[in-house]
């Protein structure tokens, strides 16, 4: 008897995505879909869809805003081209900015803070410009008695004296409001740069540990501040810490947090889930890096009552 032909096993899901996004998306966003792909199923951040903005301007930066948004430019994607892991600490660290809420909390706070500054620098020379209206009240009705009682060119410069000065004090006190305000302005800025100093320190945290549970390389993140190094300034704070600062913390977290043990912890999170699926925006700017529950709700009704 002949021997049976062996069955071609079907490829497997993920092979299957994977190949069909490598057809489908140009280079760079098939490169960000694997790493945020993977960094979200390793971290449990696949519970959310990822947007991706693709920024065609020679910038070697990249941001988080609104909600889950991550917007890269293609300077960064220049200069770590062909080093997935110092782009997947990147990409890490943006989504670390988004799971601690770090946007929401700084934009909300300053414009609040600003306003409460202005209040209170109204509050504090009230006192001062009460009493610069009333003199100016008592002037006028000072210069009119002075007038009628001294009367002539005397009583009306009197009149006018008494005036002037009331007048020259609410000068002042509008004068020493905005000092008050400008002040305390840059003391908030200060304490702002502060924080958001310390939030680059957390997202560069996250963006070790997250980029290394999915499996890329520990050094990945130096590279990214060797990149860094290169940009003007870098070597000072500013609203992000000095960058020989960032490779110490990320020198300590490489012992604090072991890779063998991170890559180990992210394999075994990413084997019990399967591959995300993708929307390419029409215009090919953008592209969202659905959540588990994928990206189609009418998909998602068939499957809970039928079709």
């Amino acid at each position: 008897m002949a021997k049976p032909t062996p069955q071609r096993k079907p490829a497997s899901t993920s092979a299957t995505i994977y190949e069909q996004a490598k057809k489908q998306l140009p280079e760079d966003f098939y490169a960000l879909y694997r790493v945020v792909d993977r960094i979200a199923r390793a971290n449990e951040f696949d519970n959310r869809p990822w947007r991706i903005v693709a920024i065609p301007k020679y910038n070697v930066n990249a941001f988080a805003t609104d909600v889950n948004l991550i917007a890269v430019y293609d300077g960064i994607l220049d200069q770590l081209a062909g080093d997935s892991s110092a782009l997947a600490c990147v990409v890490a660290h943006e989504m670390g900015h988004h799971a601690k809420r770090h946007i929401a909390t700084g934009v909300t706070q300053k414009t609040e803070l600003i306003a409460k500054i202005e209040e209170e620098a109204k509050r504090e020379v009230l006192g001062e410009q009460e009493a610069a209206n009333n003199e100016s009240t008592a002037a006028v009705v000072g210069g009119a008695v002075v007038n009628r009682v001294v009367g002539g060119t005397i009583g009306g410069l009197l009149g006018s004296v008494l005036g002037n000065q009331g007048v020259q004090r609410q000068a002042d006190s509008q004068k020493r409001i905005n000092q008050i305000i400008e002040k305390k302005k840059q003391e908030l800025e200060e304490r702002l740069a502060a924080q958001e100093r310390q939030h680059e320190f957390e997202a560069d945290e996250i963006g070790y540990i997250a980029s290394v549970k999915a499996g890329f390389e520990p050094e990945g993140c130096l590279r990214v501040m060797q990149v860094l190094s290169q940009i003007p300034g870098s070597e000072t704070d500013t609203d992000h810490p000095a960058v020989p600062k960032r490779i110490e913390a990320i020198k300590a977290l490489m012992i604090k947090y072991p890779p063998q043990t991170l890559a180990k912890e992210g394999e075994a999170r990413i084997s019990k889930t399967k591959p995300l699926t993708y929307n390419l925006s029409k215009d090919q700017t953008s592209l969202r890096i659905n959540s588990t529950r994928g990206g189609s709700q009418a998909d998602d009704i068939d499957r809970r009552f039928g079709k």
